[in-house]
């Protein structure tokens, strides 16, 4: 297989009646395998006869659901490279992109964007048109390029990352070393698939294994519950920031409910490992019934919220990658609450910490099949390589088994007067356990930290100033918080993660401590 397109190819054919996407929206709408490979092969032919060839950049930009798939595989089959727009970039993101990438023509579903040379996706179905493509191979080789990513990351530096078709093949076969998936299983679609961790994890995996994605109506705590139920979901892969919003959805419901039930959850946290899988049951019935595999990825998945689904019978396997390692590094193979580890380096992938201090941290550098080809500005390759390996950014150290513990952000690491370090990421976690706190986003100012809050409570001000005094009584005196501010939400980047170029802005126009 020398391309995506004949990656992907097989399943469109072998599992041709299959449900492919399934659309949780008014109406309901579901996609079969031969519905898609037919709309793929349809739109390919049109594209080549408006001029599309092997190399040409093709823009896309669609929700999650069996139209941007169509896009992709079909620009794929032509020897295209794909540069997927987020639907919620503003009207100014999507130019300065468009204008970065500079695609020969956009395909856009259910979006008004004003370009030049635009199509729109539809899943219709041409036999002529499909006759004629049928037969033509993809010129694509394993070393070319797929994809031009376009990231602002969380720092606001505009990058394009291009990953080829090998990049993105042999991390998923990686991942699959680690864990299997096949057509009975069905992936939640959360993540957005003009990311690469979504892109390649729950689009281009579920297409390979000839597994269903279901799409919810909203990205919303309760309905992520009740797809995973109604749907029998057998695969979750998302942020922490989702894991966390489900454990306080299902604890809404638990504390909701009667007397009995809130006794049933108290049974379950204090039987013994051994014993939770028949207590369990009726929890993971209500999850689905057919959990096979919850990932977080992303960023750290706080241990409170991992003991709870463990408690739960759920164990969730955390990640670790970026979009430049397409995106999977790292994986645990085992679940264990023990160990506050992104696990091992996937097949085919090392891992090691450049200059590491008397403790063993310093800087995770990677080599693999995985690595990007580069950014396509040559200036911002200069300093993300040490020789082959990949210059992560993130501090951590690899224990002797080569478990990879991240412990912060070179960008964001504080240092005080006094020398010490301070983690922010170590500083948000603890903080977002006190249940008052939605989210925390610590950055340096005057060389200590300073926090910006978001909470639901009804006196924000008062409730966020005892969560902080509940929190300096334990922190170490380097680590306390003597000025914060509070907000509704934080600001983020269009893929959600939080912005923290912005945060400095926000905390000086919302400080109130």
């Amino acid at each position: 297989m020398d391309n995506l397109w004949e990656f992907i190819e097989p399943s469109l054919r072998k599992f041709d009646g299959n449900p492919v996407w399934i659309l949780r929206e008014t109406p309901r709408r579901t996609v079969t395998y031969r519905e898609l490979h037919r709309a793929i092969l349809t739109t390919a032919s049109t594209l080549r006869a408006k001029g599309i060839e092997a190399g040409d950049t093709v823009g896309v930009t669609a929700p999650n659901g069996p139209e941007f798939c169509v896009a992709a595989l079909a620009a794929w089959k032509l020897g295209g490279i794909i540069a997927p727009i987020h639907k919620n970039y503003t009207v100014e993101e999507i130019a300065a992109q468009l204008d970065a990438v500079k695609p020969k023509i956009l395909l856009v579903h259910d979006a008004e964007i004003k370009f030049d040379n635009r199509l729109e996706i539809t899943l219709d179905a041409d036999d002529e048109a499909i006759g004629r493509e049928s037969g033509q191979p993809s010129p694509a080789s394993a070393d070319q390029t797929a994809i031009r990513l376009y990231t602002s990351g969380s720092t606001g530096t505009p990058k394009i990352v291009r990953l080829s078709h090998n990049n993105i093949m042999t991390n998923i076969l990686a991942a699959l070393h680690i864990r299997t998936f096949d057509e009975r299983d069905w992936f939640i679609s959360l993540l957005p698939l003009s990311h690469s961790m979504g892109l390649t994890a729950t689009m281009v995996l579920p297409l390979y294994c000839g597994s269903c994605c279901v799409t919810p109506r909203v990205i919303a705590a309760q309905e992520i519950i009740e797809t995973l139920s109604e749907e029998n979901i057998s695969v979750l892969i998302a942020v922490p920031r989702l894991f966390r919003n489900i454990m306080h959805g299902l604890e809404s419901k638990f504390r909701a409910g009667s007397a009995p039930l809130r006794g049933y959850i108290w049974l379950i946290r204090n039987t013994p490992l051994a014993l939770r899988t028949v207590i369990n049951a009726p929890i993971r019935k209500k999850l689905g019934g057919r959990i096979n595999c919850w990932v977080s990825g992303g960023s750290h998945l706080d241990g409170a919220v991992s003991r709870y689904f463990h408690q739960l019978g759920i164990p969730i396997r955390q990640g670790y990658g970026l979009t430049e390692t397409s995106p999977i590094a790292a994986l645990q193979d085992e679940y264990d609450p023990a160990v506050d580890s992104v696990g091992k380096p996937i097949q085919d992938v090392e891992a090691r910490v450049l200059n590491p201090d008397r403790e063993g941290s310093g800087e995770i550098l990677l080599r693999g099949p995985n690595i990007m080809l580069g950014y396509e500005d040559e200036g911002q390759n200069a300093g993300a390589f040490d020789g082959e390996w990949f210059r992560t950014g993130d501090i951590g150290f690899i224990d002797d088994v080569g478990n990879i513990t991240l412990t912060g952000r070179i960008k964001r690491l504080i240092v005080t007067e006094a020398g010490k370090n301070i983690y922010p990421e170590e500083l948000e976690t603890r903080l977002e356990r006190d249940s008052v706190i939605k989210e925390a986003g610590v950055f340096e100012l005057e060389m200590r930290p300073v926090c910006v809050i978001s909470t639901d409570a009804e006196d924000p001000e008062q409730t966020i100033r005892e969560a902080i005094r509940r929190y300096n009584a334990s922190a170490s005196s380097h680590n306390r918080i003597s000025r914060f501010a509070v907000v509704e939400e934080l600001p983020r980047t269009p893929l959600g993660k939080i912005a923290f170029q912005k945060l400095p802005e926000v905390f000086a126009e919302h400080e109130v401590g």
